[in-house]
């Protein structure tokens, strides 16, 4: 049986059309391509400055020593300094971690740790020193 003109027309016609969407979805597909790759770049390429600004780094409590100094809590993450700091006695361990770690100046330690400037400058002054001389003898020690 062969197929009329009238169904040879209609078949044309669905060919014809089916080419075009072919070819629209084919052209906007390759339009999506060339605006990607006009748009994004590669992870490869990124600076390294930029690679380090997405990385996100899982903190856990066995990789530090935290520290609570005056309602903050300071983490130290050396071991070995944290030992040696843990050998210090409270007070000298407040002033070290407000002076070292959280950068407070001589006023607001005083101020913090309520001491008057005037009697104990000389004292935290050889607080410091002791503290330092402290710290090195336990780390020649160990």
């Amino acid at each position: 049986m062969k197929p009329s003109d009238f169904q040879k027309t209609i078949q044309c016609q669905f060919d014809c059309k089916l080419k075009r969407v072919v070819k629209g979805i084919v052209r906007n597909y390759r339009k999506e391509l060339k605006r990607r790759r006009n748009k994004e770049i590669s992870y490869c390429e990124l600076p390294e400055i930029v690679v380090e600004n997405l990385a996100v780094w899982d903190e856990y409590e066995s990789d530090y020593t935290a520290f609570n100094v005056c309602g903050i809590e300071v983490r130290v993450l050396d071991d070995d300094l944290a030992e040696a700091i843990k050998y210090l006695s409270e007070k000298d361990r407040e002033i070290l971690l407000m002076y070292f770690f959280l950068g407070m100046s001589d006023t607001e330690i005083g101020n913090k740790l309520k001491i008057n400037r005037s009697t104990s400058f000389r004292s935290r002054k050889n607080s410091l020193e002791e503290i330092k001389e402290k710290l090195k003898e336990n780390m020649n020690d160990e």
